[in-house]
């Protein structure tokens, strides 16, 4: 697709330069905005909106399918979310708003990112001396020495962002419409990476965010397993110990 072609809507416009590509504001609390950005615009990649209030989120993305139809939108992908409850509220929310909309749709239902799951590294002795907590990702730090995980052992379904990314491009510029992917990656477990970066992996407390995410895991809800990613990008899509590699 030339770079001509192409237009990238973006809350802070300021920040996207150099993109090479023709820029447009658009702010999901602003669908005047929106409306404005869409025009012209034959397909839509609509990535979903980064609230997480689910109320709120939901208002965003049917303001965006709106200003779709009046801007005359004739294609749109939409990056959805697993239907894990109560995390897929205002996706499948979204997801009956543009199936409503009359636009021919493709919805790509992502799961985690396998970056997110990857360690960050310590403090080494020379950046940062005293004790130090392994995710800590101090400039010019050292690997961590244990890998700690609450999900009991169980698999995880993530996917590399540059697998999705791609994923949705190809959606975006394909001619299959109507049709809901659920993306997976391959499966893998914590002890699994733990020997992939050359470190011991133990059972133990998650705090915060990850451990809600390790807690899903270990409930078996990151486990569903589709060839839908594989069968859009058209070849395997890359394994956690691929993505950590690459870091």
């Amino acid at each position: 697709m030339p770079a001509d072609r192409l237009v990238a809507v973006v809350r802070e416009p300021r920040r996207a330069t150099g993109l090479g590509v023709a820029v447009r504001l658009g702010d999901y609390d602003r669908p005047d905005t929106l409306r404005t950005a869409f025009a012209g615009v034959s397909r839509l990649l609509f990535v979903s909106s980064p609230e997480l209030d689910p109320a709120r989120r939901t208002e965003q993305h049917r303001a965006v399918v709106a200003a779709a139809v009046a801007a005359g939108v004739q294609g749109l992908v939409y990056t959805s979310f697993l239907d894990i409850p109560p995390l897929s509220g205002a996706h499948l929310a979204t997801e009956d708003a543009i199936a409503a909309s009359g636009i021919p749709f493709t919805v790509l239902r992502n799961p985690f990112y396998s970056e997110a799951f990857l360690p960050g590294p310590v403090p080494s002795a020379a950046s940062a001396p005293g004790a130090s907590t392994p995710g800590d990702s101090t400039p010019g730090a050292s690997a961590p020495a244990s890998l700690v995980y609450a999900t009991a052992g169980r698999p995880l379904n993530t996917a590399a962002r540059s697998d999705l990314a791609e994923a949705a491009a190809l959606a975006l510029l394909g001619t299959q419409t109507g049709r809901t992917w659920t993306l997976t990656g391959p499966h893998w477990t914590h002890p699994d990476l733990a020997a992939e970066l050359g470190i011991d992996a133990r059972e133990g407390e998650v705090p915060g965010p990850m451990g809600m995410l390790h807690g899903l895991a270990r409930a078996g809800l990151l486990t569903t397993q589709t060839p839908d990613l594989a069968e859009l990008l058209g070849r395997p899509p890359l394994t956690m110990a691929e993505v950590s590699r690459s870091r």
